[in-house]
């Protein structure tokens, strides 16, 4: 039987020149299985710290992982009891209980997350997935507990390095030299009880990590394939982190503070994250203590290099639609002010202003020498702290920032070359630039 479309495309010119592209006609409907994974153990292994002793605020605990196959993924797996009689907790929760987290081989350094690297990594994520960062760190709480509540809040977080980025990036245990952990704890100085700080306490802080094993004969033939060359290289995204600049928060509550960050990384980088806040440990006093940690709505974003503007835009545009990739999900992540029914009531999350130089969220699309730009500057301008009708209009209504040492900080998305020995299975960090 004639079919009238089918017939209708044989004399189309368009449909024609389609068709003679025939690398790139794929027929749907063949039957094929690509890229089968080999069936294969999956384990979580709950890994507590070698130095329990050192579990408590401002404490730093180290975890050497066991060598149980190929590393997937690992979570931070803590619980905090709430100090009797507070009564006061930061918007963004226990994010700043948390002061960095390091991954070492043999003593060295190959990732570092600092809070705010953890702050930037969940701003960029797609608002589903953003949403889950800020509950598990119980952001945005619209209520304070009372005084007489003891509670025991569980806050698990997955460590977002490298090795997280696909199975690809896996860590190999059973060949590489052997790795650790380290977790530095911040004061807790973010929870108040009115009149005084009331730090909770860390009750438990262990490692959840997602190991997968496979038989034995793929073993062998992954180790021959990716380090029967000599070495394995590796292109891995990093964080590095500019040093932090003090300005004081104004005291004119309509004014638009401008900041300005000379930019001295002179990596390969792929994103800038900026963000601006007043520490906790600014000013003990309440008030202070509870619009602390919070991060300022940015108001405009100059970047200029080597005499030339790169980009001068108000911070709206970066906020809602800088973030881009080809496709149909064009902007992988949008921030809202998350005031939504569900939603997390003021995480502040949003005001991580995101400037990506890549295409696409999370491959390397794209990078930037910043060794080779002369003299490169951000400039920052800071929403004022009057607030205006409607209320996401204008100001931010920190009116405790006034007068105090804040801090502006910028973080450097990167990319690096990794390199695996294979006589030695050790990893150093090769090339930046």
């Amino acid at each position: 039987m004639s079919n009238v479309l089918i017939n209708s495309n044989q004399n189309s010119a368009l449909v024609a020149t389609i068709l003679e592209s025939s690398n790139a006609i794929k027929n749907p409907f063949v039957y094929a299985e690509d890229n089968i994974i080999p069936p294969h153990s999956v384990q979580f292994i709950s890994v507590p710290p070698v130095n329990p002793s050192q579990l408590v605020m401002s404490g730093t605990l180290d975890y050497d992982l066991p060598k149980n196959g190929l590393i997937r993924r690992i979570y931070v797996d803590a619980s905090f009891t709430k100090t009797t009689g507070a009564d006061g907790f930061v918007t963004t929760g226990f994010l700043f209980n948390f002061e960095s987290i390091e991954l070492l081989s043999s003593g060295r350094r190959i990732c570092l997350l600092t809070t705010e690297g953890m702050a930037a990594i969940a701003s960029g994520m797609p608002d589903y997935v953003r949403r889950a960062y800020e509950r598990s760190f119980h952001m945005g709480k619209s209520t304070s507990p009372t005084a007489t509540d003891v509670n025991v809040d569980k806050v698990c977080f997955p460590i977002d390095m490298f090795f997280s980025e696909g199975d690809r990036y896996a860590l190999n245990t059973a060949f590489t030299e052997p790795l650790r952990v380290r977790i530095k704890l911040g004061n807790g100085n973010n929870s108040n009880d009115g009149g005084a700080v009331k730090p909770h306490s860390i009750t438990q802080c262990n490692l959840q990590v997602e190991f997968r094993e496979l038989p034995n004969n793929y073993t062998d033939a992954l180790i021959e394939e990716n380090y029967g060359d000599g070495m394995l290289t590796q292109l891995i995204k990093n964080f590095t982190y500019e040093t932090p600049k003090a300005y004081t928060g104004t005291s004119t509550a309509t004014e638009f503070q401008t900041i300005t960050v000379d930019l001295k990384e002179n990596g390969a980088v792929k994103a800038l994250y900026v963000m601006c806040y007043m520490p906790h440990d600014a000013d003990l006093a309440v008030a202070k203590v509870r619009q602390s940690d919070q991060f300022v709505p940015i108001s405009n974003v100059k970047l200029t290099a080597s005499g030339q503007t790169i980009m001068d835009v108000p911070a709206e545009l970066l906020y809602r639609w800088g973030k881009t990739k080809d496709g149909y999900e064009r902007c992988y992540s949008t921030s809202t002010s998350l005031t939504d029914a569900g939603g997390v009531l003021g995480s502040s999350l949003e005001n991580v202003l995101k400037l990506d130089f890549g295409i696409g969220g999370d491959n390397c699309s794209n990078v930037i020498s910043f060794r080779e730009l002369s003299n490169p500057q951000l400039e920052i301008t800071l929403k004022p702290a009057q607030i205006t009708t409607p209320l996401n209009s204008q100001g931010h209504g920190l009116a405790q920032h006034a007068g105090e040492i804040c801090r502006c900080q910028v973080v450097y998305e990167v990319q690096q070359l990794m390199t695996t020995q294979s006589s030695t299975g050790r990893i150093n960090l090769s090339l930046s630039n």
